[in-house]
C-alpha cells in the first residue's frame, strides 16, 4: 500500500462541532455530506421497526402457522450472516411456540442456498411452511418445488434480485423502507423477530456480528445494530459468542472479524470434518460447560481449517506459471478453504486469482479479485457453466469437467483484452504533530466507530518524532515516541514484512489506547515506515 499525506485545516468544524483536533482532521478529510455527519454523532442506538408490507405480509403467515398447528423449516446459510440469521429466526419461533425445524446445507455437497431436494424432504416430514434466512432469491427451482408440492414458503433475503421470485412472501430490503437500504440477512431476520416478538438484545448481538461479516455499510439502521450489539457483547452477552474471541482480545469491529466471524464460517467450510447444523444450538446455550466444550472443538476446527489453508497456499503459488489469469486447479484442493486461498494469492500477486477442486462431476473453485476489476461482470457471459454466482470481488464457479480447459482458455484469451494491470491503491494519511498524540484526542476519535466505509481510514503520519528507544521481539519492533504527555508506543507487527530502521523518518499507522496488565497507554499501530 502507498501512503499519500495530506496536511488537514480542520480548525473550522473543530470549532463547529466541538471535537478533538485529530477528529476534525478525519471529518474534514472523508468529505461526507450533511446527512452522513449527523448519523456520525448520534448517540442513540434505539433499534427502530420496519412495518413495511412485506415483513406484515410474513409475520401474518407465520402467526398463521402458529394458529394452524403447522410446521415450519428455517433454511439457512453455512457463513457467519446465514447462521446468525438461523440463531434469530429459531429464537423468534421458540418465542411464538411455533413447531419448527430447520437446516443449513452442506457446503460442499449440497452447495449455497435452499433446493429442491430439500423442499421434498421437508414436505416428507410433515412441514407446511419453508422461511429461507439469508438466501432464497436465486432458489427458483426449489420455490417451484415448493409450488407443485402445496408448501408456502417465505423468502427472506439481501442478495441481489436478478428476475421474479414466484412466491407472495418475500422480505428484502429492496421492498423496506429506505432506512433499512444496508441489512445483512440477519438484519432482515431481526426486522422479522423485532415485528413479531418486539426488542431482544441477543438477537441485536448476532446482527451485529453479521453485518460485520458480511461488510455491510455502516448507515441508518445497520449502524444502530452495530452500536447496539457492541454494547451488549461488551456486557459479555450472548456467552457463546464471547467465548469464541481470542484470549485477550477486546471487543470490537477487528476483534469480530478476526476471532469471531472466522470461527463461525468454519464449520461451514470444513464440512467433511463437522455438521455447520451443530452451530444453533451452541449459540443458543446458556450452559457454561456446554459452552466451553464446544467452543474447544469449533477452536480446534479452525485450527484445522488455518493449517489446511496455508498448505493450499503454498502448494497453489508454486503453480503459477506466466498465465495472465492464474486459474489454479488441483484435484484434492479442499473446496471449503479455496476462497481463502485465493483471498491470499490476490494479496500477494494483486491480479485475480481463482483456486479450484474437483467436486463429483465438476471442477468448482471461488474466485478473488483486486479492487477495479470487476470479477462477477468477467465471468457472467461465460457459457457451460454448471454454477456461478457472486459480486465485483467475489465469485463462485462450477464446471463440468469436460469444458474445463474450454473455460480455461476462454478466461485467458478475455483477459488477455481487457489491458489489465495493476495499480497501486494510494491511501490518504493525515500528517498530525507528535503533540497531538493523547487519550483525550485518540479517545475522541472513537466518537465516529464503528468507522462507516465511506470515511477514510484513519491514518495518521508522523515525522520529525524523537525516537527514545527501539525495542524487537520475534513478532513486533517497538519505538517509543517521546511528547509532553509522557510519550506512546509505535508498534510494528512483523507480519507486514516491512523493514524497521533504527531511527524512521515517518510513521505511518492508526492510533488506540493499549490496556494491558492494568497499564494504559497511548499506541501507534503502524502500517508503513520510512
Amino acid at each position: 500500500m502507498k501512503y499519500n499525506v495530506i496536511d488537514v485545516d480542520a480548525s473550522s468544524l473543530q470549532e463547529k462541532y466541538k471535537i478533538g483536533l485529530l477528529s476534525a482532521k478525519l471529518l474534514k478529510a472523508s468529505h461526507l455530506d450533511d446527512e452522513e455527519v449527523s448519523e456520525l454523532f448520534a448517540t442513540d442506538t434505539t433499534l427502530t421497526t420496519s412495518k413495511a408490507d412485506c415483513i406484515q405480509k410474513c409475520c401474518k403467515r407465520l402467526l398463521q402457522a402458529r394458529g394452524n398447528n403447522e410446521k415450519v423449516m428455517i433454511a439457512g446459510d453455512y457463513d457467519a450472516d446465514g447462521i446468525c440469521s438461523t440463531t434469530i429466526m429459531k429464537m423468534t419461533l421458540m418465542k411464538l411456540k411455533i413447531e419448527h425445524g430447520y437446516y443449513i446445507p452442506d457446503r460442499m455437497k449440497e452447495g449455497y442456498g435452499l433446493s429442491a431436494h430439500t423442499v421434498e424432504l421437508a414436505h416428507q416430514k410433515g412441514y407446511s411452511l419453508i422461511i429461507t434466512v439469508d438466501n432464497g432469491v436465486k432458489a427458483h427451482a426449489a420455490i417451484q418445488k415448493a409450488n407443485e408440492l402445496g408448501l408456502d414458503i417465505i423468502i427472506t433475503d439481501h442478495h441481489q434480485i436478478d428476475e421474479e421470485i414466484k412466491t407472495p412472501y418475500v422480505v428484502h430490503p429492496n421492498y423496506m423502507e429506505s432506512e433499512y437500504c444496508y441489512l445483512s440477512g440477519a438484519g432482515v431476520a431481526l426486522q422479522i423477530a423485532r415485528n413479531l416478538i418486539g426488542d431482544n438484545d441477543i438477537q441485536t448481538a448476532f446482527a451485529c456480528v453479521a453485518a460485520i461479516a458480511d461488510v455491510m455499510p455502516l448507515w441508518k439502521e445497520t449502524r444502530r445494530i452495530v452500536k447496539r450489539g457492541l454494547t451488549v457483547l461488551k456486557q459479555g452477552r450472548p456467552r457463546s459468542l464471547i467465548s469464541l474471541l481470542n484470549p485477550g482480545s477486546s471487543i470490537d469491529m477487528t476483534s469480530i472479524s478476526f476471532s469471531i466471524v472466522p470461527k463461525l464460517n468454519s464449520l461451514g467450510r470444513m464440512s467433511d470434518l463437522a455438521n455447520v447444523n451443530t452451530m444453533i444450538p451452541f449459540l443458543l446455550s446458556n450452559n457454561e460447560e456446554q459452552i466451553a466444550h464446544y467452543a474447544s472443538q469449533v477452536n480446534q476446527i479452525n485450527e484445522k481449517r488455518k493449517e489446511i489453508s496455508a498448505s493450499i497456499s503454498e502448494t497453489a503459488i508454486n503453480m503459477i506459471a506466466d498465465e495472465k489469469f492464474p486459474i489454479l486447479y488441483q484435484e484434492d484442493f479442499h473446496e471449503g478453504v479455496s476462497g481463502l486461498v485465493a483471498g491470499r494469492i490476490v494479496s500477494q500477486l494483486h491480479r485475480p486469482v481463482l483456486v479450484m477442486a474437483k467436486s463429483h462431476d465438476t471442477i468448482k473453485g471461488s474466485g478473488r479479485s483486486v479492487p477495479g476489476f470487476n470479477l462477477f461482470d468477467f465471468f457472467k457471459d461465460f457459457e457451460n457453466l454448471v454454477a456461478f454466482g457472486g459480486h465485483e470481488q467475489a465469485v463462485g464457479i462450477s464446471v463440468p469437467i469436460e469444458k474445463f480447459e474450454e473455460f480455461y482458455q476462454q478466461a485467458q484469451e478475455k483477459m488477455a483484452k481487457t489491458g489489465y494491470e495493476y495499480i497501486e491503491p494510494v491511501q490518504d494519511a493525515i500528517r498530525i504533530d507528535v503533540e497531538d498524540i493523547n487519550f483525550n484526542n485518540i479517545i475522541d476519535i472513537d466518537c465516529f466507530t464503528p468507522y462507516p466505509k465511506e470515511m477514510i481510514e484513519p491514518n495518521f503520519a508522523l515525522e520529525g518524532m524523537n525516537v527514545v528507544e527501539r525495542k524487537e521481539t520475534a513478532k513486533m519492533v517497538k519505538y517509543l515516541i517521546a511528547n509532553s504527555s509522557g510519550g506512546f508506543e509505535a508498534v510494528l507487527y512483523k507480519n507486514r514484512n516491512i523493514v524497521a530502521p533504527i531511527l524512521p523518518k515517518r510513521l505511518i499507522g492508526k492510533l488506540s489506547i493499549n490496556r494491558w496488565r492494568n497499564r494504559t497507554t497511548c499506541q501507534m499501530i503502524l502500517e508503513d515506515i520510512v
